[in-house]
């Protein structure tokens, strides 16, 4: 229960030895007496005590899982991230039928050690399904990013799923739905938000400066803040002779600072609206067909605007 508790905090395994039974001891001795605390000093709580227990909870959750999903159809989502090691990763969370009920949980999260591309990404999704033996023809659905090491007609991941299963159909993800809109951004607009890239980066290049403006930006979106902040950035951006300085006392540019930052909070917003494990493909696409509306809006009032 101890190791437990400690992967789910995420926690050093050596807090159990150096912190928590200490503590423990310290409580039953003051709570109790020496003799009952005595008997919680034998307890085996060292390092790689706990961290072999934490491999056998690890092992015991993915033997379920792959119980479950071995005679069940299930879908698959996939995404390949980088960490703050710059490790590329793969990510692949399945969802399945369970006791009358959709359940939804992590398969498996394996490093790309070479390329990341779509027959990297399929060999070690076929080699899982492989070793624990679990076919093909049980996946159903397999839904992505969008990527180009994901799609594509021949040696992309999706194309060597579907050689393996004709009947596994994909789909892009619904929260990514949102960066496809955003390549047809109207150009006076994408010229704005390229000038508040180089001015955030610009900022975060000096550490203290950085470090004030991350807590300013904590509550609201970067875009909202900066606008809020234009006479401080402004003023932060004259004093290191920075020529963006000057879009920050230009009326037109603001106005279209001011839209893009609500474009953004209203897809912020969206992509929240969309998250949850009770939603429904229903909820899903309402909000969707919302957004829609909102944005067929926007595309009027730019055209107006550019008119």
């Amino acid at each position: 229960m101890v190791s437990y508790r400690i992967a789910q905090k995420g926690e050093a395994h050596t807090i159990a030895e150096t912190l928590i039974k200490p503590c423990v001891i310290d409580i039953v001795t003051c709570m109790l007496d020496d003799k009952s605390a005595k008997h919680l000093s034998i307890i085996p709580l060292s390092n790689n005590t706990v961290a072999r227990r934490i491999e056998d909870l690890a092992s015991n959750v993915s033997e379920t899982l792959v119980s479950r999903i071995k005679y069940t159809k299930f879908a698959l989502q996939m995404d390949e991230s980088t960490d703050i090691t710059g490790l590329a990763v793969l990510l692949v969370f399945v969802r399945y039928v369970n006791m009358n009920s959709f359940e939804e949980d992590l398969l498996f999260c394996k490093p790309l050690l070479s390329n990341t591309t779509g027959v990297q990404i399929f060999g070690l999704l076929d080699d899982f399904l492989t070793e624990n033996q679990i076919p093909w023809t049980n996946c159903i659905d397999v839904c992505t990013d969008g990527a180009r090491a994901m799609t594509g007609a021949t040696a992309r991941a999706i194309a060597k799923i579907k050689e393996k299963s004709n009947e596994t159909t994909s789909s892009h993800c619904i929260l990514h739905r949102h960066a496809l809109a955003m390549k047809n951004i109207p150009l006076c607009l994408k010229n704005v938000l390229d000038e508040v890239i180089k001015i955030v980066n610009f900022i975060k290049s000096r550490p203290l400066k950085s470090r004030l403006f991350k807590i300013l930006c904590d509550d609201l979106g970067i875009l909202t803040r900066l606008m809020e902040l234009r006479a401080e950035v402004s003023s932060f951006l004259t004093d290191h002779n920075v020529t963006l300085a000057e879009n920050m006392n230009d009326v037109t540019w603001l106005c279209q600072l001011s839209c893009l930052a609500d474009i953004f909070n209203k897809m912020n917003e969206l992509s929240l609206s969309l998250q949850g494990r009770t939603l429904t493909i229903f909820d899903r696409v309402y909000a969707i067909c919302i957004s829609k509306y909102l944005g067929l809006t926007f595309v009027i009032i730019i055209k107006i605007y550019n008119s």
